[in-house]
């Protein structure tokens, strides 16, 4: 049986130990109950394996310095964050020990476990904040390193109305904020119209797969302005003549797993400095005082 001391405790019966190239423990996977203790109380790391829902990764793993990375807990355990108390199943830390993300569950997703019996196990959690309130189950919440939200993702499915500078928007995936708490992105659940220096766009991007919410397709300024999006309009552009110089529509992509079948892809827009940026294979720029612009379905 191998022991090895950590900075916060003991780890018992460790083993698939890695080392950095200095010889600092980096990970391994614990083999008995063992208990840390940590700025977010003691925690046990995973040591069962022997069910079909846990993954088979480190229980522990370490930066050079010793301060603990990452964590899967044994247990659903209850972690104090700024907006409240969550459960946790998977912990993230920065390199100065505060909180980086937290998994309500980290089950592994297989033939033997469905995302639908993962689901069955997640609880709603209840947020409130500034541009919305609700009750939704979630994949995770992401922290900036002085503790503040950062992002958080909602569960597969799960949609939230948010007010925004912009209008009010359902909203998929989850959303992100700047470190003062006002939005950063969303992603829009639906085509959503939206005023912008051009006219009337509809935001949305069909190819959203919401792993995370740390990025999302609506983007807003710090001042909340609108700063990126994407649409599936056309869109025709003018010089100061009233001459047509450009047309940009949604690329058709062909599914990698059947040829018969075709995806959009949309325009991304960017609104900065006085121009609009198209990015259609190739970024564009027109500067609004000597353009005009026409969007069509």
């Amino acid at each position: 049986m191998m022991n090895i001391e950590t900075k916060y405790g003991s780890l018992l019966d460790i083993c698939a130990p890695s080392y950095y190239k200095a010889g600092q423990l980096e990970s391994c996977i614990v083999q008995q109950k063992t208990t840390i203790h940590t700025a977010y109380g003691d925690l046990v790391p995973q040591y069962h394996y022997d069910d079909v829902r846990h993954k088979h990764i480190p229980s522990v793993i370490f930066y050079p310095d010793g301060t603990l990375k990452n964590i899967a807990l044994d247990q659903i355990t209850k972690i104090k964050t700024p907006l409240g108390i969550f459960p946790a199943e998977l912990l993230l830390f920065h390199p100065n020990g505060t909180l980086k993300k937290l998994f309500p569950l980290n089950g592994k997703l297989s033939a033997y476990w469905s995302e639908e019996m993962e689901s069955e196990l997640t609880r709603p959690l209840k947020f409130n904040f500034a541009f919305g309130a609700f009750i939704k189950k979630i994949i995770s919440l992401t922290f900036y390193n002085d503790s503040k939200l950062k992002s958080l993702t909602l569960f597969p499915g799960e949609t939230v109305t948010l007010t925004t500078a912009l209008g009010t928007f359902v909203v998929k995936t989850g959303f992100s904020l700047y470190p003062d708490g006002t939005l950063k992105s969303i992603e829009p659940a639906k085509p959503s119209k939206i005023k912008t220096p051009i006219g009337e766009v509809r935001a949305f991007d069909p190819l959203s797969i919401g792993i995370h919410a740390d990025t999302n397709s609506l983007e807003f300024t710090e001042n909340h302005q609108l700063k990126k999006l994407k649409t599936l309009n056309q869109i025709d552009v003018f010089n100061a003549n009233g001459d047509k110089i450009d047309t940009f529509s949604p690329l058709k992509k062909r599914s990698e797993l059947d040829d018969d079948i075709y995806f959009s892809v949309p325009l991304s827009l960017e609104f900065k400095d006085g121009c609009l940026h198209i990015e259609h294979q190739l970024k564009h720029s027109y500067k609004l005082a000597n353009h005009t612009f026409a969007i069509s379905a």
